[in-house]
């Protein structure tokens, strides 16, 4: 009976800190809101798409030619309708996996993208845009922030 109890707290031993220590976590899902106030669009526009990137040490996630990277992305797309969209967008940015997230900064930002019907193709707003279904004034600006996990 003892040489049972002995094993059981050696396998413990052996199979508990492996675990354990590794401090990783499938880690869930980060929810960004992006408010949207877009009027006076061309009605080339067809729709706005939102990209969020979120950027931590302690994410652990895979590019898809299998490279390692902290970065994880996500873009959301909305029709736009009669030349505007006013809404709040919620970006919802997965995360595989955090190593050690507790107190380490992660830095995101979102960018807004607008698709034109007639080129057939992405592009950014700007009050300079040379292609006239892009052109928006002001220019919208990327949103940049951090918080902690």
């Amino acid at each position: 009976m003892n040489r049972r109890i002995f094993l059981a707290i050696i396998a413990a031993l052996l199979l508990g800190p492996a675990r354990a220590g590794d401090a990783q976590s499938a880690a869930g899902d980060v929810t960004l809101k992006v408010p949207l106030n877009l009027t006076r669009l061309s009605t080339d526009i067809a729709k706005v798409a939102i990209g969020c990137e979120i950027k931590s040490s302690p994410i652990r996630a895979s590019t898809l030619d299998g490279r390692n990277t902290d970065t994880v992305e996500k873009r959301e797309e909305l029709a736009v309708s009669g030349g505007q969209l006013v809404t709040t967008a919620t970006v919802v940015v997965a995360i595989p996996t955090l190593v050690n997230p507790a107190g380490q900064t992660a830095f995101y930002k979102c960018t807004l993208y607008a698709y034109s019907t007639s080129q057939r193709n992405w592009g950014t707003f700007s009050d300079s845009a040379t292609i006239a279904a892009f052109r928006l004034s002001p220019t919208p600006m990327t949103i940049y922030g951090s918080f902690t996990w």
